[in-house]
C-alpha cells in the first residue's frame, strides 16, 4: 500500500524536530571527511573573504592555486587597497567575472578608510562593502568569527531542499525566505554545541556547520548522480525516503543560450602588436583585448572588417584560431585572423597601444584573448628553437622576461 505524503505544515514541524540530529551528525561528519583545503587552515576574514569571491561561479580545484598566489602577493587587506590595478586583474585573470576582482579593490579601499584596515564584524557593516551580499557576509562572520549567520548558496540549497522535502522554487521570494529561516536554525542550533578541542578551546560549531552544508553538497549531495549510500543525514532526508532526491530542487529551465560572434585580428609590426583597453562600465573593464568586432553569425567579408578597424587593407588574412566560449546566457564563437598589411600599419590604433610579446604578458586578457596570446608565444617559441645553433664555444644570450 502507497504511504500518503504529509502535508506541508507536517514536513515543515517535522523539519523543526529533527533539527538538533541533523546538527550532530553534520558536525561529526565534517571533523571526519573534509576536503584539506588551504582557506580552511586559517581564521583570517580576509584571507576567506577573498576564497569565498573567488569560489563565486568557480570550481574548488580551479580557485587553489589561484588563491595561494593571491595571498602570496596581497597578504593583507591593505596591501589589496594599494595595489595597482593591473595588478589585480593580473592576478584573477582566467577566473572570469571581474566585476569580482575589481569591487574586492573597493571594498579594500573602504575598509581601510572607514574602519581603520581592520575587517567589520557586523552584518550591515559587511554587507554595505562592494561585492558582499547576504551569502558571502554569512559566510565570513560563521567561519572567521564562528557567529551564527547563515548561508544559502547553491550547495546549500540543494542540501535543504532534499532534506526538508521542499518542492516549491527556492528562486521564489517565499521559498527562499523558508531556506534561509532553516540555515538559520541550524546553525543557531549548532551554536548551543561545542565541545572542547584537545588545545582546550572550543571547537567553533557555526563555522563548522555552514562548512558542513556546502561541503555536503558540493561533494556528496551534487546536482546529477549523489552518492546518498555516504551521506551522514539520509535517514532523516525526506527526498531520499521518497525517492525524488533527482527532482528537488525544483528550479525553473535555464534559458536557452544566445549564439554570438565575434572576429579578431592579429597584426605585427617590427615585434609589436596592437591591443587595446576596455573602457570602465563594460564587461572586463580594464582588461586588454586584441582589436575585434562583433558580426552576425553568418558575415564573410573579413577583409572588410579588417580593413575598418585598422584604416587599411591587409594584404592578407591567415585563420589563426577559434575560441569558444560562453558567457551567463551567451555561446560565444570568436574568430581570430592574422592581418598582413603591405605598407606598414599606422603606428596607433584607436584606444589601443602596440606592445611586444613581454609587455602583453605582463597584461590582463579575458580567457578568450589570453588563448590568442598564448598561441603567439608559442609562435614566437617555435620559430626561436628553429634558429641555428652558435657556434661551438659562443654562449648562449639569456632571455628576456617582463
Amino acid at each position: 500500500m502507497q504511504r500518503k505524503r504529509k502535508s506541508k505544515g507536517e514536513r515543515r514541524e517535522l523539519s523543526a524536530a529533527k533539527t538538533g540530529a541533523l546538527v550532530r551528525l553534520l558536525l561529526g561528519w565534517f571533523r571526519q571527511s573534509a576536503r584539506s583545503l588551504p582557506w580552511r587552515r586559517t581564521r583570517d576574514p580576509y584571507a576567506i573573504w577573498i576564497s569565498e569571491i573567488m569560489l563565486q561561479q568557480t570550481q574548488v580545484k580551479t580557485v587553489i592555486p589561484y588563491w595561494r598566489r593571491w595571498m602570496r602577493e596581497l597578504p593583507t587587506v591593505q596591501s589589496l587597497a594599494g595595489a595597482r590595478r593591473e595588478k589585480v586583474l593580473k592576478l584573477w585573470e582566467g577566473l572570469g567575472y571581474y566585476t569580482r576582482a575589481n569591487n574586492l579593490q573597493k571594498a579594500a579601499r573602504m575598509i581601510v578608510d572607514r574602519h581603520g584596515g581592520r575587517f567589520p564584524q557586523k552584518y550591515d557593516d559587511l554587507v554595505a562593502l562592494p561585492g558582499i551580499g547576504r551569502y558571502t557576509a554569512g559566510a565570513v562572520l560563521s567561519i572567521a568569527f564562528n557567529q551564527p549567520a547563515p548561508v544559502l548558496d547553491g550547495n546549500v540549497i540543494r542540501v535543504l531542499t532534499r532534506l526538508f522535502g521542499i518542492a516549491e522554487n527556492p528562486r521564489e521570494k517565499k521559498t527562499g525566505a523558508t531556506l534561509w529561516g532553516l540555515a538559520e536554525t541550524l546553525v543557531r542550533q549548532a551554536a548551543s554545541r561545542g565541545r572542547k578541542t584537545k588545545a582546550g578551546s572550543r571547537e567553533p560549531t557555526c563555522s563548522h556547520l555552514n562548512q558542513a552544508l556546502m561541503e555536503l553538497g558540493a561533494t556528496i549531495c551534487t546536482p546529477r548522480q549523489p552518492e546518498c549510500s555516504l551521506c551522514p543525514v539520509r535517514k532523516h532526508c525526506i527526498a531520499f525516503r521518497e525517492n525524488r532526491v533527482a527532482e528537488l530542487p525544483n528550479l525553473d529551465q535555464q534559458a536557452a543560450l544566445t549564439e554570438r560572434r565575434f572576429v579578431a585580428f592579429v597584426a605585427e609590426s617590427r615585434g609589436r602588436f596592437p591591443v587595446r583597453q576596455r573602457p570602465a562600465g563594460v564587461v572586463n573593464a580594464h582588461l586588454w583585448e586584441f582589436p575585434n568586432v562583433e558580426v552576425s553569425l553568418d558575415h564573410r567579408n573579413i577583409r572588410q572588417l579588417a580593413e575598418r578597424l585598422f584604416g587599411a587593407r591587409p594584404r592578407s588574412l591567415k585563420p589563426l584560431l577559434r575560441v569558444r566560449h560562453s558567457i551567463t546566457r551567451y555561446r560565444i564563437t570568436l574568430d581570430v585572423f592574422r592581418a598582413e598589411f603591405a605598407d606598414g600599419l599606422p603606428r596607433t590604433i584607436q584606444a589601443g597601444r602596440w606592445c611586444s610579446l613581454n609587455q602583453l604578458r605582463s597584461r590582463a586578457f579575458p580567457s578568450a584573448h589570453g588563448k590568442i596570446l598564448k598561441n603567439l608565444a608559442t609562435e614566437a617559441e617555435r620559430r626561436s628553437s628553429d634558429k641555428p645553433c652558435p657556434p661551438t664555444g659562443q654562449p648562449l644570450p639569456f632571455p628576456r622576461f617582463p
